[in-house]
């Protein structure tokens, strides 16, 4: 074999094994859906949080089934009406290190019913902790922030508001929040809409607002994979 060959056929494999693990390698994403199981979230009249976030996270995961996408790999916290505490779900977003979790939630104001509109939160910066603190959150903190900016910008472009009139009411950091304090990961928590809204909570009781928010986080985590890639 001469040496020019063997360089040649060393080149290939290499090439080969690149392609390899550029095709294996996989944008993985956690669904948590809120509360669950004995823990019912916010309840308002026979709505509760807890089977609405749930109701999501099907339908997401009902839209990768039907539409699957290569190099996206999909994880839930729970599939079904399940108790299950912050320390689990914490422990399962580290077991599957995933390049992003989105925890499913419904929102709700005790005192008053004009609060309304979809929120999105991510993980405070840290900047108060010790250096060594600060700087093991840094880079989550501000993919996290990349992440939900481009959700964000998404929405504008989704009939959520044109459709349903559900106006983006808040995008900001999410102190005291136990998933984004115990995980390491890039994260946003997701508001999806107010239950004790009248207005909100006529979108919420329509089975076609739950299909349009679902495709509009599947379509979001494609979009976000593919600038991942």
């Amino acid at each position: 074999m001469s040496a020019c060959f063997s360089k040649k056929l060393v080149l290939i494999l290499i090439l080969l094994s690149f392609f390899t693990l550029s095709a294996e390698k996989k944008f993985r994403v956690v669904i948590d859906p809120g509360h669950g199981g004995k823990n019912p979230g916010a309840v308002s009249g026979n709505l509760l949080e807890k089977n609405l976030t749930l109701a999501m996270a099907l339908k997401i995961r009902a839209f990768f089934r039907k539409h699957p996408v290569q190099n996206v790999e999909i994880f839930f916290t729970r599939t079904d009406d399940v108790s299950m505490s912050i320390k689990e779900r914490v422990e399962f977003i580290e077991e599957i290190k995933p390049d992003l979790f989105i925890s499913l939630h419904f929102n709700s104001q005790k005192v008053l019913a004009t609060n309304s509109g979809f929120e999105i939160y991510y993980p405070p910066d840290l900047i108060a902790k010790e250096l060594k603190t600060t700087a093991l959150f840094y880079d989550r903190t501000n993919i996290s922030f990349y992440y939900g900016s481009l959700f964000r910008e998404l929405y504008f472009k989704a009939n959520l508001q044109t459709t349903w009139k559900l106006q983006m009411n808040m995008f900001a950091q999410k102190y005291n929040f136990g998933l984004f304090d115990n995980t390491t990961v890039p994260g946003l928590l997701l508001e999806i809409a107010y239950i004790s809204s009248p207005e909100d909570r006529a979108c919420i009781e329509n089975p076609g607002f739950t299909a349009d928010v679902a495709w509009y986080i599947y379509d979001a985590i494609i979009k976000i994979s593919d600038k991942n890639n």
